[in-house]
Parts: structure tokens; sequence; C-alpha cells
């Protein structure tokens, strides 16, 4: 009897706890798809070879999750509860024992529980395939490392969700035991406790500006910490995201609601005893969706900085077209080029010894890289004379640059000639060498990207045909098996950012739509007493926008200190936040629009 009245309140409260599940089976399926990342350490690896910590780097974002999920949890779980407890109030005067209403509350936890846990792992897998499947075809690349369906990952998202619903059970047991039947009647008639102490409030709000200040240096000087940056900035912005809006939030519509100046005009003072009614639960949820707000937007933002490899790869080639003794089809190819520079060296080979004339690199200079990494530009350099002899055999930074810029003039159609030596000649020695010169075509094109068919097909030509797109040293086989790494990382980027986005409009769904219903009557009373339509749906805009302002504004402070720290793997972080950020704007503020609309239909009169 008791499984059935928990299954048949499941099915009467079915808005409710749909909007619960669905951030719920997201939790998990994020959760589920963090935990498998990390320990498919192979796959990682192959994807990106350059950065031995990202597996670390995934188990601390599941662990941030974790965290969120954690609040996200026990907060839904007592606003569920406090939203039955008139009900469960009616059970008692019917004659029902608090034992069986325990049960019953247990047994509709761990049904919700169990189905959000199932679907969540589904849809992780399901996910994890789509998304690597897609990844590894952007990027041209096959790889059988990925496993979706992980062991290790389903035990650890198991027991995690199964001891965070036994706690929420064990928590739900405890409070209802102790709640006498008046206030079990009465409790959603009661306003939510706030702070009193200003002390105490002060206290908290400087607390919390510490912990994100530490958060944000540590992000801010990575490259000096280290990976033990990581995770201080990991707690510490977390932490300090909570603290700081229950310190400030109950605070601050308190403050504007006394000043009389402000309040007094339209209906902000109903606007904001709205915010004040609710301010401390607002206050949780608030810091729990700026957290997600920072890792959708953090997603989708990063993906898209990837493109900077493209913009830096093709600062990095000085040369759009370097050929060999070009054939006569590559000529012909080239014709259909705009060239807006052309060079041309002769050089002659014995062995590993490479010979240049000392007068064309006078007139064509070396393209020296100033700088290591990314940060390096590409300038001429014309300090070179005959009689000079260059190798990697040398401990000179300046030297290391110049056979790096004498590789630049290497044959990308042949194979690499290692421990080369480089001399510059005069004209009289370099006719004394018993080799037959070859002949060196650099172009500098308009519109490089533009023209990547005919690149592809230079490519081709002077390879005989043979080689895929990325297997060449060319600068337009480099491009293309870059934008491929791009291309999939941008598409990753955006499937978390989704996954993120869809958890956080869950979860500020489910507090504005599950409050609404009590609001129903307070609103009504403002029409019986003569305020227009107009009026209430500004309000309802006004505290709603309050609600979605906010953690919008930290979170975007988040992400900006957050992009810091991806200096150590793309080149320019910066360059590509304003698509993402105006993207994830309008984003957000149709999902603001859909909440508002929803709203008024519950609480306005028909």
């Amino acid at each position: 009897m008791t499984v059935k009245l928990a299954l048949m309140n499941i099915k009467k409260r079915a808005m409710d706890y749909m909007v619960l599940l669905a951030g719920l089976v997201m939790s998990v399926a994020t959760f589920y798809l963090f935990q498998t990342l990390s320990l498919n350490r192979g796959f990682l690896e192959e994807m990106v070879p350059s950065l031995s910590m990202i597996g670390f780097i995934f188990q601390l974002g599941a662990v941030l999750l974790g965290m969120i999920t954690i609040v996200y949890l026990f907060y839904a779980n007592s606003f569920l509860l406090a939203m039955r407890q008139k009900e469960y109030g009616m059970y008692l005067m019917l004659g029902a024992k608090k034992q069986k209403i325990r049960q019953m509350m247990s047994i509709e936890l761990f049904a919700l529980g169990s189905l959000s846990l199932v679907l969540g792992v589904v849809v992780g897998m399901l996910f994890g395939q789509v998304a690597t499947g897609s990844l590894l075809s952007k990027m041209g690349l096959t790889s059988n490392s990925y496993q979706a369906f992980s062991p290790l990952a389903l035990l650890v998202t198991v027991v995690f969700f199964a001891l965070l619903f036994l706690l929420a059970a064990i928590f739900n047991g405890l409070k209802f035991t102790r709640m006498p039947l008046l206030s079990l009647l009465k409790e959603t008639e009661s306003g939510e406790k706030h702070q009193k102490k200003s002390r105490f409030t002060f206290l908290l709000t400087i607390f919390s500006l510490v912990l994100l200040a530490i958060g944000y240096a540590s992000l801010w000087n990575l490259k000096t910490i280290g990976i033990t940056g990581l995770v201080i900035a990991l707690f510490t912005i977390t932490f300090g995201t909570f603290f700081f809006f229950k310190a400030l939030f109950p605070f601050v519509v308190n403050l504007l609601k006394n000043n009389k100046r402000f309040s007094n005009k339209q209906l902000r003072m109903f606007t904001l005893s709205q915010l004040s009614f609710k301010a401390s639960a607002l206050s949780r949820v608030l810091g729990m969706v700026a957290m997600l707000f920072a890792l959708s937007l953090g997603a989708i933002t990063v993906g898209n900085a990837f493109n900077s490899y493209k913009e830096s790869l093709l600062q990095q080639f000085p040369y759009d077209v370097l050929v060999y003794n070009p054939k006569a089809e590559t000529l012909k190819e080239i014709d259909q080029l705009t060239i807006e520079k052309k060079q041309m060296y002769q050089i002659k080979q014995v062995d590993n010894q490479l010979y240049f004339l000392e007068s064309e690199l006078k007139a064509a200079p070396l393209m020296l890289q100033d700088g290591f990494g990314f940060e390096g530009e590409i300038k001429p350099y014309t300090d070179i004379k005959a009689g000079d002899r260059y190798s990697f055999d040398t401990n000179s930074d300046l030297e290391f640059q110049i056979v790096m810029a004498f590789q630049r003039l290497s044959n990308p159609y042949a194979d690499y000639l290692a421990n080369s030596i480089y001399h510059v000649v005069d004209q009289a020695t370099f006719d004394q060498i018993k080799a037959e010169p070859q002949l060196i075509h650099t172009y500098k094109i308009k519109n490089f990207t533009d023209s990547i068919a005919t690149l592809e097909a230079i490519d081709q030509i002077e390879n005989g045909g043979t080689a895929e797109a990325g297997m060449l040293g060319s600068k337009v086989s480099a491009y293309v098996m870059v934008d491929q790494f791009v291309s999939g990382f941008v598409f990753m980027g955006m499937l978390l950012g989704i996954a993120f986005l869809a958890m956080l409009a869950s979860c500020l769904m489910f507090k504005v739509l599950s409050g609404a219903y009590q609001d129903i009557a307070r609103y009504q009373m403002l029409h019986k007493i003569g305020v227009q339509k107009k009026a209430l749906e500004r309000s309802i805009a006004q505290e709603i926008f309050a609600v979605f302002l906010i953690p919008g504004i930290v979170g975007t402070i988040h992400v900006l200190f957050g992009l810091k720290m991806f200096e150590l793997l793309i080149p320019e972080p910066y360059a590509y936040i304003l698509i993402p950020f105006v993207s994830f704007a309008i984003l957000y503020f149709i999902y603001y629009i859909v909440t508002v609309i929803l709203y008024r239909k519950i609480v306005l009169p028909k």
C-alpha cells in the first residue's frame, strides 16, 4: 500500500518531478562522462599528447561537478519536502503514522534516484560515444581506445549517487520527524530565514572575497604554481561563490527594500518582498547556477578558442607555398593563385651539408622566429655572411633559431634530413661545389584560407598523389590537420557547454517554477485590489531578471579568470571570446523569456 501511494504521489506531481528528474539525469550523465574520459587515458593521450595532466583535469572537473550536484540534490530534495509538507500534515490528521510517511518519502526518493541513475548512465554512454565519434570524425582520425562503458566509471557513479540519495533520505526522515503537525500545515505560508547580524554578513562577505581572490590569483599564475593552482582554484572559487551569495544576496535585497526612494516606485516593494521572502534558498541556488553558468560558458568559449591554433599556424609558416624545382602542372596551379610576394633560392646538397648563396639570403632574408612558442613573431634576419655555418649542435638560442629558419626552406615533399648542416657561401664557392643546384620557389599569397583547394592540388602533384592531407610538411597540409583538430574541440566544447546549460536550466527553472504555485494567491490579491496586469507582468520580469542576471555576472567573471589557465594549451584563449559570449547571452536571454512566460501562465489570473 505504501509503495502504491508513493507511486501515485509521483504521478500526481509529475511536472515537478520531471524538472528535478531532468536535472538529475544530466548530472549523472555529465558526471559519468567525466569519469569515463578521465579513465580512458589512452584516448586522452592520443587526442592531447602535449598535455600529460589531461586525465587529472577531467578528474578535477568530476569533483567540481560532484560538489555542485550535492548542493543541487540537497536543495531540490529539501524544496520538494517543503512543497509536500502540507500534504504530509493532512495524512497525519487522517491518522497515518510518521513511520509510514517516512517510508513513502524514501520510496519516492529512491524511485526517482534509481530512474535518474539508469537514464543518466545510458545518456552518458550515448553522449560520450556520439561526442567522441563526432570528435574523431571532425579531426579525421580513427581510434578504438575510447570505451563508452567503463566498469570503474559506472561503479564510481553508482556509489556516489547512491550515497547522495541515502543521505537525502536520512535528512528527510530526521527533518520530518522533528516537525510538529502545525508547522507542517503552515510551512508554505512562512518566509525563509535570512541572516540578521550585520557583523556575520560582513565577515562572511570578506571571507568569500578572500577565497575568490585566492582562486583567481591561482588561475592567473598557473604557469608558476603548476597543477597545485588548479586544485586551489577548484575549492576556493567554488566555496567562495556559495559564501558570496549566502552573505550578500539577502543583505542587498533587504538594503534595497529599506531604501524608500528606490522601493516605493511602482511595484518595486512587492518585487523586493518576493525576493526577500525567498532570499535564503535563492542564495544557495544562485551560487550553484553561477558555477554551472561558468562551466557552460567556459566549455563553449575554450572550445571556440582552439581556433587561435589556426591563426598561430598561419603566422608560424612564412611561406604559403614552397616547392623545389616545380613541375609544369604545379606552376599551372600556382598561376591560379593571387601572388603577393615571390622569392627564389638556389641550394646544393652534399649528404647532410646544405649550401646557400649569401647574395640571395641578403636579397631575400631568412625568416627568423623572435622567441619561442606561440608568442614568437616571424621576422627577417639580415645579419648573415659568407662563411657562416649553422647546425643544431649549438648552445646559442640565436643560432638555433637560424637553423630553424633554414629548416623552413626544407623540401616539404622529401624525407626529413637529420643532422643537417647549413653553409652560407659566395658565388665562387657555390660554383665549385660538385652537386646539381636545385631551385626553391617560395610564394606569399592573398587569402590563404580561400585557396585551400588549389594548395592541396599542388601537394598532390608534387607528392605524386600518394599522401593524405595532414601527412605532408607543407603549410596547407599542417593547416588542414590543425583545422580538423580544432573543429573537433570546438564541437566537444559545444557539447559539454550544452550539457552544463541543461543542468543550469533544470536547476533555475525548478526553483522559479516550483515556487510559482505559492505565489498565485499573492498575485491574485494584487489583481483584486486593482493592480493592472501589465504592472504585474513587469514585476515578474524584474524579479526573474534579477535571479538570472546576478549569477550570470559572477559566472562571466569566473570564465574571464579561468581562461588564463588555458594559455598553457591555447595560443590566445581571449582572442575568440566575443562570438561564444554573445551566442551564450542570446541563449540565456531566450531561456529567461521562456521562464517568464511559463511563470506568468501559472501565477497571473486567466
